[in-house]
């Protein structure tokens, strides 16, 4: 991977500024910073600011929960929730592997502590089991976009959430039918979509 060809992006979150390598020439679109994957980490760094009564009160409320990252790419939203506190575990393909492990270094002096990072194809059972479910949050920025994963990713999400847990989603719409088809099947997954 050449990532010194490539700009990098900071995160200014939880008063530290993380600082993200892309490798865009790569093929994988996990090498890439997604836009979502930013707005997601802003979102928790926001609110977990504001006192109480605070509406998403029950979604940073972080101590003792669990959670993981289903297509973590290059690490923001991830790391920037380990930053904030969250005890999560990152998840990709293993061609984004190098990606993330690369940030994760680069970063690991501005947080707490180092999160667990695995490799995880979709609806991959022994992958999924491995992980040891169900979670509190599932988080997921930028993962629907192809209308042929949607289902494989919807699936994935259920076994990875807890009955009363929570799945945080943020994506652009790139794809009309994957969009239209995940709001058709993540019925499996209401009401604890956000």
């Amino acid at each position: 991977m050449r990532f010194t060809d490539s700009p990098a992006i900071t995160l200014a979150v939880g008063g530290a500024d993380l600082v993200f390598e892309q490798d865009n020439g790569s093929m994988h679109v996990g090498t890439s910073v997604w836009p979502c994957s930013l707005v997601l980490a802003k979102f928790f760094d926001r609110w977990l600011s504001v006192p109480d009564p605070n509406p998403y009160a029950h979604l940073i409320s972080f101590s003792g929960k669990r959670a993981i990252e289903l297509g973590a790419g290059c690490g923001p939203s991830g790391l920037a929730l380990t930053r904030l506190g969250l005890d999560i575990i990152l998840t990709d393909t293993a061609p984004v592997m190098p990606a993330l492990r690369r940030n994760l270094k680069r970063n690991r002096p501005s947080l707490p502590r180092a999160p667990k990072i695995a490799q995880l194809y979709w609806n991959n059972q022994a992958q999924i089991q491995a992980l040891r479910p169900p979670f509190d949050l599932v988080i997921a920025a930028d993962v629907v976009y192809l209308e042929e994963s949607v289902e494989v990713l919807v699936s994935t999400m259920e076994q990875l959430v807890k009955p009363d847990g929570v799945v945080v989603l943020g994506y652009q719409l790139r794809s009309p039918e994957a969009h239209r088809l995940f709001w058709e099947k993540k019925d499996v997954i209401s009401p604890r979509l956000y």
